[in-house]
């Protein structure tokens, strides 16, 4: 059998189909088509948490974001900034956010790996980060997560890790502090020393 070892020119060439194909296959790709798909995604997504219109068909509605959202990870990996934009990005975190544990885990390092390459942002990663500790029953680490104060009826923080630092961890994914927050949800809210 004869060896023949490949030429610079001979590789440059290959590379350079490789490359071609390559770019012709991503220009393929209708990103208009899919950030507007992401937008149809986030006003269904929306209507029963902020309209409260089909708030009886949540579960219903989530389940069928979540179809979509999951074939389009299949097909894309977590689609960054850079990809659908900011607002098709944050879509696709908040339909994760709303759906099931398991889920939200199985999602939880390709969100991850987004944040570290700048196409995501830290505080979705917070607010999921938290959402998952507290359906796992242990203590959330940003103070993202809210439950029903059955004493009085209003809102309070699901128990929050070293509180007393909580700020110090919000300020470092690009959350603003406990405070301030908690006034969103009518909580008081004074930071225990």
């Amino acid at each position: 059998m004869i060896e023949k070892k490949m030429t610079p020119k001979l590789f440059i060439l290959i590379l350079a189909i490789t490359s071609e194909l390559f770019s012709f296959a991503q220009s393929d790709i209708d990103t208009a088509a899919i950030k507007k798909r992401l937008e149809l995604i986030l006003d269904r997504d929306q209507k029963t948490r902020v309209r409260g219109d089909s708030i009886s068909y949540t579960n219903f509605i989530d389940s069928t974001n979540l179809i979509e959202i999951e074939s389009m990870i299949s097909k894309y990996g977590w689609p960054g900034e850079s990809f659908v934009g900011a607002k098709g990005n944050n879509t696709v975190f908040l339909v994760i956010q709303h759906s099931d544990l398991k889920t939200q885990e199985k999602y939880l390092p390709l969100l991850e790996q987004s944040v570290k390459n700048h196409e995501s942002r830290a505080s979705d990663l917070a607010l999921l980060r938290d959402r998952i500790l507290m359906r796992q029953n242990k203590k959330q680490i940003y103070g993202s997560q809210i439950i029903r104060d059955e004493a009085t009826g209003g809102w309070k923080f699901y128990s929050i890790e070293d509180e007393k630092n909580v700020n110090i961890r919000r300020k470092e994914m690009g959350l603003g502090p406990i405070e301030e927050y908690a006034k969103h949800f009518g909580i008081v809210y004074k930071l225990s020393q």
